[in-house]
């Protein structure tokens, strides 16, 4: 079995750049297939079709060369698809965690962990779609080697390993400050003052060249100390001071009852760390820990209630700035289907927040920009062309004024793609769709760990055409937050369009188990994944419950209908769409039946043009 060491060397002297990158991202999804015109796409996105699947044989053959000497690992093609067999199947990730977590270490594991490390940095430029994901890698992978070297040296102060992590954690991370911050009070400790300084010196430099920002306060606070004389025990701790960020932030409490049972209370412990985790993984919002520091705008408090061996899990949110409970709920049996109550949760988290954001309350230290970030998305969900327009205007406003706030590119690249939905009668033309691309890759490039900017992206490729890398980006803004419902909701009909109908299908069942966490315009998202995927009875019903918020909902309700062998109703509901998009109708001429199906079925950026042509004879049928 070859080890960890030896699959990085073996990556390491690949004499070609694409090969060498496949081979990594191989290593990081082994036992599973990976469709060879996707693989294709995200590395040689900007080749022809025909150049790209060339330039993929070669590099398959190139890997194949180069592993032929390695035990237990296989680069299997078939049916046009690729992927890499080794024993075990474990992640590279995951095999350099089980490196750092040995009780002892090797001579080569800080090399390893460094090498490892470094060839996302020596990957990156082949292509817009591996950089992104190699971002997202990249954070993922950093994050958990950090927390493992963060238990290390805080549980074994005092010891050689300890440092040696600390040191570790600052070599492939130099912003780490908790690293910092425990070399520099180690250096006191032992009377090494002027090499603690050195140390906190380093990171100043560094955060102001590379990040143009300030130690943490806690960081300040312990190098003033240091800097105030020997190492004193007595005033060697260090009080904390967070700053406020413009992004709104919330804390999670759980409330301790000594009459819970060991089961319950140890049930609301797993709880309260898995919202916990699933609350930071939302970019729209931050976490706070330290309360008495940073005060949050919100305040989630979690409660554990038993009675007659039922047991009851309570939800508060308080506004603490207004003395005020924004929203307060009992979840029977949180045990059974807590992924779709969680995600339930978030959206009334979600909502609470943006509630608070956009009023004003409790944001005394958002930026104008940030402000006038939220107008606009406040204009957007009124879904009106109107209110559209000059939400496009303030976005444009936005990034030509602050080019780098990645936020209103994406937002502004969403409303680009749906505006022809919003003006009934016209197209979405190649300039707003090269324009909308444009502001997604801007908005990844700047934020690659933002799973809007994915979402928004994955769909300007799917009205470019290009179904392989919008699957692609679809797939990371999920794995960014598969909390985030409408993440879910948008890749699942993204899915649908590009043709992975069984993904498709498994998001938007899922989320579709989750109604009290849906607004309306999810169920058309919803709908229209489910007409494509063959459930026409769910797509009727959503259809129904989305009324005529869009202009596209009668269409797919008036085929759904004709699926079902239900033609009157069909016809009924077809002759009632026609007649809302006659009021809706933004060119002069009044539409026929005939040209408003025309629109609809145009509307859509499908692979299949035979759906498309099917849907709307479909919808036609109905006359």
């Amino acid at each position: 079995m070859s080890s960890v060491v030896d699959d990085l060397a073996l990556i390491g002297r690949m004499r070609f750049r694409k090969a060498r990158a496949l081979l990594f991202y191989l290593h990081h999804l082994p036992g599973l297939d990976h469709r060879g015109e996707k693989i294709a796409d995200i590395f040689w996105q900007d080749f022809p079709h025909k150049k790209a699947m060339a330039s993929l044989r070669q590099a398959i053959r190139q890997i194949r060369e180069a592993i032929e000497q390695t035990p237990h690992t296989v680069l299997e093609t078939q049916r046009g698809q690729l992927g890499l067999r080794c024993q075990g199947n474990r992640t590279l990730d995951l095999r350099i965690q089980d490196l750092l977590s040995a009780p002892f270490w090797q001579e080569s594991t800080t090399d390893t962990v460094e090498r490892y490390v470094q060839e996302f940095d020596l990957m990156s430029g082949l292509s817009d779609s591996y950089d992104s994901w190699l971002a997202i890698k990249r954070n993922q992978a950093v994050q958990e080697i950090a927390e493992l070297l963060e238990a290390i040296f805080q549980d074994s102060r005092g010891t050689e390993r300890a440092v040696q992590a600390a040191k570790l954690a600052r070599s492939i991370e130099p912003s780490n400050e908790s690293a910092v911050r425990f070399l520099m009070y180690s250096d006191w400790a032992q009377g090494s003052g002027s090499r603690a300084i050195d140390t906190y010196n380093n990171l100043y430099k560094y955060l102001e060249q590379e990040l143009d920002q300030e130690p943490e306060a806690e960081t300040l606070a312990l190098a003033a100390k240091i800097k105030s004389g020997p190492y004193d025990v007595s005033v060697a701790d260090t009080a904390t001071t967070a700053s406020r960020k413009i992004r709104p932030s919330l804390s999670l409490e759980k409330v301790q009852r000594s009459a819970l049972s060991v089961a319950d209370d140890s049930l609301l412990s797993v709880l309260y760390s898995d919202l916990r985790m699933r609350m930071s993984r939302f970019r729209e919002w931050s976490v706070v820990d330290d309360v008495a520091h940073a005060a949050p705008d919100l305040v989630l408090r979690l409660d554990m209630h038993s009675f007659d061996g039922e047991c009851n899990l309570i939800v508060e949110l308080s506004a603490p700035a207004a003395n005020q409970l924004v929203w307060s709920e009992v979840i029977q049996s949180p045990a059974k289907n807590w992924d779709q109550k969680a995600r339930a949760q978030l959206a009334n988290i979600s909502r609470a927040l943006s509630f608070a954001a956009r009023s004003g309350e409790g944001m005394p230290h958002a930026s104008a920009i940030y402000d006038r970030w939220l107008q606009s998305q406040t204009l957007i969900d009124t879904w009106s062309p109107k209110t559209e327009a000059r939400a496009i205007e303030m976005l444009n406003e936005i990034t030509a004024e602050a080019p780098r706030f990645g936020p209103a590119h994406a937002e502004l690249a969403g409303a680009l793609n749906v505006r022809h939905i919003l003006l009934p009668g016209t197209q979405h033309t190649e300039g707003q769709k090269q324009l909308a691309l444009h502001h997604a890759i801007e908005a990844v490039n700047l934020d690659p760990l933002d799973t809007r900017a994915h979402r928004v992206l994955g769909w300007c490729y799917c009205h470019k055409g290009e179904f392989e890398l919008a699957d692609f980006h679809f797939d990371q803004a999920i794995e960014l937050n598969k909390s985030n419902n409408l993440t879910l909701i948008s890749a699942a009909l993204g899915y649908a369009f590009a043709g992975r109908l069984d993904q498709s299908e498994r998001v938007a069942t899922d989320i579709g188990r989750t109604t009290e966490a849906l607004e309306p315009f999810h169920f058309v998202y919803l709908a229209a994944a489910n007409y494509l995927c063959g459930n026409f009875e769910e797509a009727a019903r959503q259809c129904e419950l989305a009324g005529d918020l869009m202009a596209t909902v009668g269409g797919w309700h008036t085929a759904s209908l004709v699926q079902l062998g239900r033609r009157q109703e069909a016809r009924a509901r077809l002759q009632a769409y026609h007649h809302f998009m006659k009021s809706q109708w933004t060119l002069k001429s009044e539409p026929t039946c005939a040209e408003t199906v025309d629109w609809f079925t145009s509307c859509f950026p499908m692979r299949d043009e035979q759906a498309r042509e099917h849907l709307r004879l479909t919808v036609l049928k109905a006359l």
